[in-house]
Order: structure tokens, then sequence, then C-alpha cells
């Protein structure tokens, strides 16, 4: 995309905001939407790629990693609820052991 389309304005008036794809097919490529788009107020369905398609084994990179960061979060989490409940646990078995 040329410099001279930042900037744009959207088929709603509105300015057409950069966004950050993270799909399976175009993680981390840019483009420009509408700040309305999926929202039920205005029908807008501007939408155009601002960064170049990116080749398969980079995207293939991507993907894993954010797979992998995705894992790491939901381990975390678990580990956290654990951590929770044996609080909980020995705090009643304190109280009312």
């Amino acid at each position: 995309m040329e410099a001279g389309r930042v900037g744009q304005f959207c088929h709603c008036g509105c300015r057409a905001e950069l966004k950050t794809s993270w799909t399976s097919t175009n993680p981390g490529r840019r483009f420009f939407g509408c700040p309305n788009f999926g929202r039920n107020t205005k029908k807008c369905n501007l939408f155009e790629w601002f960064d170049a398609e990116i080749a398969d084994r980079p995207r293939i990179v991507i993907v894993g990693l954010l797979k992998k960061r995705s894992e790491m979060e939901n381990a975390r989490k678990h580990e956290r609820m654990f951590w929770v409940i044996c609080v909980i646990v020995l705090l009643y078995l304190v109280i009312f052991g």
C-alpha cells in the first residue's frame, strides 16, 4: 500500500484504523479496517491489506509460536487455579478442622 493511503476514510465516513490480523493464514499482517466493522450500529466492510503477504515459512513459525504461547498461558492459569484451591482447602482445614 502506498503511503498516500494512510489515514484513508472508509465508506461510512470514519477514519480507517490500522489493525493486525492474528488468523493462522495471516498472522501479524496489518490491514486497514473500519472501526465499526462487526458492530451493529453501522454496516461498513472496508478492508485493505497494508502489509505484503507473508511467506509460508515465517507464517508457520509465527503460528507455532502463538500456539505455544497459548498453551503456556493455559497451563499457567491451571497452575494458579490449583494453588488457589489449595489455599482455600488449607484455610478451611485451619478454620473448621
